[in-house]
């Protein structure tokens, strides 16, 4: 099928002219990924498949990995051996919801008939990778639902244990150099919520270091930690902290946004879980686009908490990947884990809790399960975020959600690297693009914020001259490492 003409956008064709990026370009962090991480993903899947088998109970029914083994060794000699992206074999039935190989299968036909791995758009075949890798575990009825990347997920966030322990419950230090000596507790912080958030100066001081948190807490992205040594992914986290490597930095119009689009609530209204209402001068709902499980979706629920218990907002929408998905992406499954790591934390982390420091995490952990069978928090998951569009597209592919979020969000947070890639479009916009020029439709939306550790090229927002400095300094790899992020703004001009 021809693509349509220069200024149309579809996965092959990028905005403005602009080309994509791909495995084939010998610059940039596409080919590395291609040639060196993939491999390692699909052989941790391979070693996940085999792991599941031999630790299987003796009393229940037997599981096979061979032929799923089978399938994800072709897909790994595919890959390596830059063959044409193949067909995805048939699921089984009800695996997933939507999950359509014909529909991956269409797109391949209609986008890129003759592309391999190398030579089709990164963005494109990096999901596509992922839908194979879906495909064949799914594709005997033993093994349909099995999260080949689970394993990892939880042991990372056991990892994290001495950082949820000092967040949620001593006078320490937030996370690396964002916070100062004497820092607050969450629990102490969410204790005086309310009344810190009647004033701007008090809801803004901690809703930067909340933002903080979770912006960093990208950082935590186990597939980019795929082929690293122990040292280099404990240099990465080192490097990663502090408003000082965010290159374009949008956070004092965030707070000033929220100040005024989440107005303050009246003095006897508190936290409370009320129906939302427009008629106090604000959406009080909120959408996450979430990222990576474990820390990170810790970090974005202590962000998602403490808006709550000002009272400022009243819904939280947190949209997840219906299936396992570039690693480490929160499934609504990984919320439930990862709250009953919190209600337990003496079982679950490896490093030790205080009595007080697990009173707290029990009390946030109960805090969001009641948010939760309130309502006022919506865990939810979608066949959209575990395609190829770019969010450009999300309007007509999926109408539903954008039409919810014109009509009720105050704000949408888009979270981590692939979000970032989908809102610009993965293509090689000049690093001095507008943001909101870059993001297309979206930026219709009454505001979107964008919280991301740089993993991958693709980037807009610079001012003049920020690109040229940071490679002056010898920050060659300054947009891919991980030591750097953007936070970046969009209000559509008839908001708030």
């Amino acid at each position: 099928m021809p693509e349509p003409a220069y200024g149309v956008p579809t996965p092959a064709n990028p905005p403005c002219g602009y080309a994509f990026h791909r495995g084939l370009d010998p610059d940039g962090f596409a080919r590395p990924t291609v040639v060196s991480r993939w491999p390692v993903i699909v052989t941790d899947a391979v070693n996940a498949v085999l792991a599941e088998a031999l630790a299987a109970d003796t009393d229940a029914p037997s599981r096979d990995p061979g032929p799923v083994v089978a399938l994800l060794s072709q897909l790994k000699y595919e890959i390596a051996r830059d063959k044409p992206l193949s067909p995805i074999p048939a699921v089984v039935a009800d695996a997933l919801d939507n999950f359509s190989p014909d529909y991956w299968n269409a797109a391949v036909r209609a986008h890129f008939p003759h592309a391999s791995f190398f030579t089709a758009s990164w963005l494109f075949a990096e999901c596509f990778l992922y839908a194979r890798i879906h495909a064949a575990v799914n594709s005997q009825p033993e093994w349909a639902g099995f999260d080949v990347f689970l394993r990892g997920k939880t042991a990372a966030f056991k990892d994290s244990g001495a950082k949820v322990a000092a967040i949620t419950g001593e006078s320490s230090t937030l996370w690396h150099s964002l916070a100062k000596p004497g820092q607050e507790s969450h629990e102490a912080l969410v204790a005086n919520a309310h009344a810190m958030a009647a004033t701007p100066s008090g809801f803004k001081t901690h809703l930067r270091e909340l933002l903080l948190l979770s912006l960093w807490g990208n950082a935590t992205d186990l597939s980019m930690f795929a082929g690293l040594s122990e040292e280099q992914v404990q240099k990465m986290h080192s490097e990663a902290s502090g408003e000082a490597n965010i290159v374009s930095n949008h956070i004092p119009e965030i707070l000033d946004y929220f100040d005024s689009a989440f107005p303050a609530p009246s003095a006897d209204v508190g936290a409370s879980f009320a129906p939302i209402s427009h008629a106090d001068g604000g959406r009080r709902r909120v959408d996450f686009v979430l990222d990576n499980s474990g820390f990170e979706l810790f970090s974005d629920i202590l962000l998602a908490d403490y808006l709550h218990q000002t009272g400022r907002v009243q819904k939280t929408v947190f949209h997840c990947k219906p299936i396992p998905w570039f690693v480490s992406d929160t499934l609504p499954s990984d919320f439930d884990w990862l709250l009953s790591a919190l209600a337990g934390p003496t079982e679950f982390f490896d490093a030790p809790f205080t009595a007080k420091q697990e009173a707290c995490a029990k009390a946030l952990q109960a805090r969001c399960r009641g948010y939760i069978d309130s309502g006022a928090w919506v865990i939810t998951s979608d066949p959209i975020w575990c395609t190829f569009w770019a969010h450009e597209h999300i309007h007509q592919e999926a109408p539903h959600i954008y039409g919810e979020w014109m009509q009720e969000s105050g704000a949408v947070i888009f979270k981590g690297d692939l979000n970032y890639r989908k809102l610009v479009y993965d293509c090689r916009f000049p690093a001095t693009t507008p943001f909101r020029t870059a993001i297309g439709s979206i930026a219709q939306l009454p505001a979107v914020i964008s919280l991301r550790t740089n993993k991958s090229d693709p980037i807009v927002g610079l001012a003049q001259g920020v690109e040229e400095r940071l490679l002056s300094t010898g920050h060659n790899d300054w947009r891919w490492s991980g030591k750097f992020a953007v936070v970046e703004f969009c209000q559509a001009s008839n908001s708030v």
